[in-house]
């Protein structure tokens, strides 16, 4: 039997705490034909010491001037060999059998994407035995079309809204070739802009549920993916923004163009909302978003935190609860609140 070859790309920047683990699950898969790309971003701590003190010939190394970790995954990408690609984050792990099940299901589905359900862990846990695997109603459902599949999870047609974790995917190269490359002016949401692309190039999701993802979160400690930094937001705002074009630029349904403008909409509102304060400088470019809008549903955000905030944000308005918020937070850092 011939095994394709699947391409591990992980992008590294200062994780010398967790990057052997990650390293050692993609060495460790069940499917016998992997290359795994390690791409240092110019890591100031010890991470590049560990990763070079691997020795098995399956594992490439890349080291690189610190440019950001979307440009990480494109040298990884440019320097990939396999018919499938596995992005893999230096602080997260994958099943043992994550991609034998998935390159299964794939293999006479050239054309479509696999995913699997994510579990949540958090650092200091036994990630295989403490964890919180998220509900999968929503990756159960989904026989729709690409287009549709995205207006859904962005929250188009209900408003709510779901994610899926970038490491869940194992996609064909053919598609990652025809995606195009990734937005290297992006840092956050990057992942979520170009796999709406790869998404959209695909005929279909093929579902895993029996393998699993696994995604570390923290307690005191702010990932990637958390920081809320005036350019982080900025590059927030433009990762929505052009999903909105990709939906736009395949959508002829009235109802489906409709649900796109809502979901924008409503993931604008969300950004705004809960940076109103913090990031005052990224309300102009939000709103200047939201008019070009024709949203039909104008969701309303209210959900701003406890119990207590989503009552005042009713009653008063959403301004006055995040004021109060805002300054509640701002008062306890500088130690006038207990």
């Amino acid at each position: 039997m011939k095994y394709p070859l699947v391409s591990i790309i992980i992008p590294v920047y200062n994780a010398e705490k967790f990057i052997e683990a990650s390293l050692r699950c993609a060495l460790n898969q069940t499917w016998p034909n992997v290359e795994v790309i390690v791409v240092d971003d110019g890591s100031t701590d010890n991470s590049l010491a560990i990763i070079n003190s691997f020795t098995d010939k399956r594992v490439i190394v890349i080291n690189q001037k610190n440019q950001g970790a979307s440009t990480a995954k494109q040298v990884g990408l440019n320097n990939v060999s396999g018919d499938y690609i596995q992005y893999l984050d230096a602080d997260d792990l994958i099943a043992e059998n994550k991609i034998e099940k998935q390159v299964n299901a794939l293999i006479n589905n050239h054309n479509k994407i696999a995913i699997c359900k994510t579990a949540h862990f958090f650092t200091g846990d036994d990630p295989y035995t403490k964890n919180i695997a998220e509900k999968d109603d929503f990756l159960k459902n989904f026989h729709d079309s690409p287009l549709q599949f995205l207006i859904n999870m962005y929250g188009g047609y209900t408003l709510l809204g779901n994610m899926i974790q970038p490491n869940s995917f194992l996609t064909p190269r053919n598609l990652i070739e025809k995606a195009g490359p990734w937005n290297e002016n992006l840092t956050l949401d990057d992942d979520g802009e170009y796999f709406c692309r790869v998404i959209l190039q695909s005929e279909g999701i093929i579902y895993q549920p029996d393998v699993l993802n696994y995604y570390r979160k923290y307690h005191n400690y702010l990932s990637l993916s958390g920081a809320k930094n005036k350019q982080a937001l900025i590059s927030q705002v433009t990762s929505v923004w052009l999903k909105h074009q990709h939906l736009l630029a395949l959508a002829s349904d009235t109802k489906d163009i409709e649900a796109i403008h809502n979901a924008t909409n409503k993931n604008l509102s969300e950004i705004l909302v809960n940076n109103y304060f913090e990031e005052p400088a990224i309300r102009g470019l939000i709103i200047d978003y939201k008019k070009l809008l024709n949203p039909i549903l104008f969701p309303a955000y209210t959900n701003i935190g406890s119990n207590l905030l989503n009552t005042i944000s009713k009653v008063f308005g959403w301004k006055t609860a995040k004021f109060l918020q805002y300054n509640y937070t701002k008062l306890k850092k500088i130690g006038h609140l207990q």
